[in-house]
């Protein structure tokens, strides 16, 4: 029993380390890649293309049917080949419906706002995503039957190809929309390996399409596509704040300094997450406890993610070059934003576990709200200050005001998170000693 519980606990160790590889490495390549790419072709070039990313971001969890937990849990109970080859069938044909209807979307509301033009033809060729996305059902299967070590690897060797070739591009000077196809093509090599990888293993037996599945599939993701479309609309209302009042230079200067702090907010909180399992080795733990240990997780990690913001500070003029020098004044204004999203973001795992979906997409709908009104003064008056200001004025209203006067017990847990200190330092220390005798 003791051998089983132990084998257990290190495949999932293992599962969470190769999903934590993947995540950094892509993280990285891509950060490294866009700093190349802003300084080659400059703010207004780089804001086309970040408004583009922003529009589409609006769009992603339209295109996923908001189903990938639900396709997740549906794979892991399935018992039977035929079954999870019915599941798959399924959900594909729903995602590649729903990824045509977000190109759609996509482009129109790019050709709304922008008219024709460098970002129209971007949207066109990186919208392509949306239609490619719908293998990921496939990789689905892969995660629940163990191949993470395939899917981390599947991840990389495109996320490298694809920056090779962004590369390429640069040295190049292809025209930016060169970029976006690159972006794009990432993707279309992850159908296409996992479309070989279907037919070399799964191939004996052939799905149909669920019509009672799929009712119910879309039912029970309504709300959290909901949810996702309303925070992907605060997250990114400064960009078309910015574009519709400043310009698209502008909009670029503002990415270049927000790309680092979405980088601190991905670190934030995938470091967090994978030391949850840690926090949580207590039989019957209450729900309470495990809160206040994960939120001051979050604040440890943002207290260390101050200094990296003071460096990144430091050598930003360095990093970006001299055209981007005016975003540099931006850092100490967006510097709060990661422990407000990362706030959020806690809060929003537990709320699923209380079966609280409806608060979420009230909180983002809030917060978006506060967010076009603070910017509508703020930025004519104070330019790139004004929507850094506005946007973190959202997500304190979004994230911690509200919970003030509608869910006070998560107010209690932040504020009170301290008192689990002594054993969260223990149990880091853990897994540091644990990964040093690993290596």
């Amino acid at each position: 029993m003791m051998n089983t519980q132990k084998n257990s606990v290190e495949r999932m160790a293992s599962a969470s380390g190769w999903l934590l590889f993947d995540r950094v490495i892509r993280l990285g390549l891509g950060f490294a890649v866009g700093i190349l790419v802003a300084r080659h072709y400059g703010p207004s070039d780089w804001g086309a293309l970040n408004y583009v990313l922003a529009s589409a971001i609006l769009f992603g969890s339209i295109a996923s049917a908001g189903s990938e937990n639900l396709i997740l849990r549906d794979l892991a109970k399935s018992n039977s080949e035929q079954e999870r080859e019915d599941i798959q069938k399924t959900a594909i044909i729903l995602r590649l419906a729903f990824g045509v209807l977000s190109y759609a979307g996509l482009v129109t509301l790019v050709l709304t706002t922008q008219g024709f033009g460098l970002p129209l033809y971007l949207a066109m060729v990186y919208g392509l995503v949306f239609i490619f996305q719908a293998s990921e059902v496939w990789e689905y299967r892969l995660r629940i039957e163990g191949h993470l070590p395939v899917v981390a690897g599947m991840h990389i060797v495109t996320g490298l190809c694809s920056s090779i070739l962004k590369l390429v591009t640069i040295i190049l000077s292809w025209p930016l929309i060169a970029i976006a196809a690159f972006m794009s093509g990432e993707y279309a090599a992850n159908w296409g390996f996992l479309a070989r990888y279907r037919l070399r293993n799964w191939s004996g037996f052939t799905g149909k399409f669920q019509s009672e599945y799929a009712r119910t599939l879309l039912l029970s993701s309504s709300m959290v596509m909901l949810s996702g479309f309303l925070v992907a609309c605060q997250s990114r209302s400064e960009y078309y704040l910015i574009a519709h009042y400043m310009d698209l230079e502008s909009l670029g200067l503002y990415a270049a300094v927000l790309k680092f702090m979405e980088v601190i907010d991905v670190l934030l909180l995938v470091l967090t997450m994978a030391l949850v399992p840690e926090l949580a080795k207590r039989d019957h733990m209450e729900l309470p406890i495990l809160a206040k240990r994960t939120y001051l997780l979050g604040l440890i990690f943002f207290a260390g993610a101050l200094l990296l913001m003071a460096l990144i500070y430091i050598l930003f003029p360095w990093i970006y070059g001299p055209k981007y020098l005016p975003a540099q004044e931006l850092i100490p204004w967006l510097a709060l934003r990661p422990l407000f999203i990362a706030l959020g973001a806690i809060r929003g795992i537990f709320l699923v576990m209380e079966g609280r979906l409806r608060y979420a997409p009230v909180c983002a709908a809030v917060g978006l709200l506060t967010t076009i009104a603070s910017s509508a003064v703020l930025i004519p008056i104070w330019g790139l200050k004004g929507a850094a200001i506005s946007g973190l004025i959202g997500l304190i209203i979004s994230n911690f005001v509200l919970d003030i006067f509608f869910k006070p017990q998560n107010i209690i847990f932040i504020f009170t998170c301290y008192r689990q200190f002594p054993y969260v330092f223990q149990r880091v220390l853990d897994v540091v000693k644990m990964r040093k005798n690993h290596v």
